[in-house]
């Protein structure tokens, strides 16, 4: 049964509890922590309060998002497409399913995306083709499926379809670096039936639609240093240590704290963004989002690398699943989701020349 959700935090927290445990594989591990975030009441988040639903600020789902990512990165990944795609199915364009979504999202329905491909999809009445990047398909109920039309040149509609609807084909075949347990493989679509579609134009409508997408992402970044940085020091705590690895231990804890303060800051910038403040303007959001992540980007990737100046040769040993090496890993990997030099010149733009930039899915 799906708890009623008061508190994201501790939610969050009994999620991260699961995947945690010992005596079992990592990847049994993170498969049963998806099992918990079901009926923890965190996939309803995004489901207005008119419909029941907790209506969650961004800055509580980031931090919720943030605390899995303690515990483990891929973890943290799984939902942030459900969070970011959810929020579409109340969007005004199809009301009169909206609750009948409210009520699958409060009962732990879990939606992971099929948007990126190598051939262009496109959705009709039905859907044929591969998507690739596919993040959480292997343990989803439903996956929102984006494409175009016949005839269009990129992507303007999705729809979402059951993960286990004939003719859908989830391989999961993600084998990367690191985020080894996101299940980011493909989705082979043969003739789909399409049901409601929903647009691009009225979901980049919604307000801060890509910077919510990138402040979970870096939420998802500075959990997973937190992590490293919080590893590291257990191995390296002394009663007594030398200057320099006391100096170093400050430096890394400082830089952490960046991480966390640029996040939080970005999150109470969308929060007032959602919350209909007059004073907040979409572009300006945009911008304080983009520059956290390239901040956070830059933080915790160089946070999970050096924290190995502060342990020593000790802490490369053991390397793996479980190793100190698995935050970096899966740092390199999730923050390469984008190219983090793009941002800075839209950033770089923006100072220059005063004008708003375009937002869109990552901006």
């Amino acid at each position: 049964m799906t708890a009623v959700l008061t508190d994201p935090l501790s939610a969050a927290g009994g999620v991260a509890a699961v995947v945690r445990r010992g005596g079992v594989p990592r990847a049994t591990r993170v498969r049963d922590a998806v099992a918990a975030l079901r009926t923890s009441g965190l996939l309803a988040a995004t489901v207005p309060a008119r419909l029941g639903g907790p209506e969650l600020p961004p800055s509580a789902i980031a931090a919720a998002v943030g605390l899995l990512a303690e515990a483990d990165g891929s973890l943290a990944q799984i939902p942030q497409s459900h969070f970011t795609f959810s929020r579409w199915l109340f969007d005004g364009e199809h009301p009169d399913v909206e609750q009948f979504w409210a009520d699958r999202l409060l009962a732990g329905t879990l939606i992971a995306n099929a948007q990126a491909e190598r051939e262009p999809v496109v959705v009709d009445a039905t859907v044929n083709g591969t998507k690739i990047f596919c993040t959480g398909s292997p343990f989803a109920d439903v996956l929102a499926v984006t494409g175009r039309r016949p005839g269009e040149g990129a992507q303007t509609v999705a729809t979402f379809v059951a993960a286990d609807a004939p003719g859908t084909d989830i391989v999961d075949d993600w084998d990367a670096l690191g985020q080894r347990f996101t299940g980011s493989g493909t989705v082979r679509f043969r003739d789909v039936p399409v049901g409601r579609l929903y647009s691009f134009d009225r979901a980049l409508a919604l307000p801060g639609y890509g910077a919510f997408a990138q402040l979970l992402h870096a939420a998802v970044d500075v959990g997973t240093a937190t992590a490293a940085l919080d590893a590291a020091l257990g191995l390296a705590a002394t009663s007594a240590p030398d200057p320099l690895t006391a100096h170093l231990a400050g430096e890394l804890t400082a830089q952490r704290f960046a991480a966390q303060a640029v996040v939080e800051k970005a999150g109470r910038a969308l929060d007032a963004l959602w919350a209909g403040d007059p004073t907040t303007r979409p572009a300006e959001v945009a911008l304080e989002v983009a520059a956290a992540k390239v901040t956070t980007g830059a933080l915790t990737v160089d946070l999970a690398s050096r924290v190995y100046e502060l342990t020593g040769t000790r802490a490369t040993a053991g390397h793996g699943d479980e190793g100190l090496d698995r935050h970096w890993r899966d740092l390199r990997t999730h923050t390469l989701h984008e190219r983090r030099r793009d941002k800075l010149a839209v950033l770089g733009r923006a100072a220059l020349t005063g004008e708003d930039p375009v937002t869109g899915p990552q901006l």
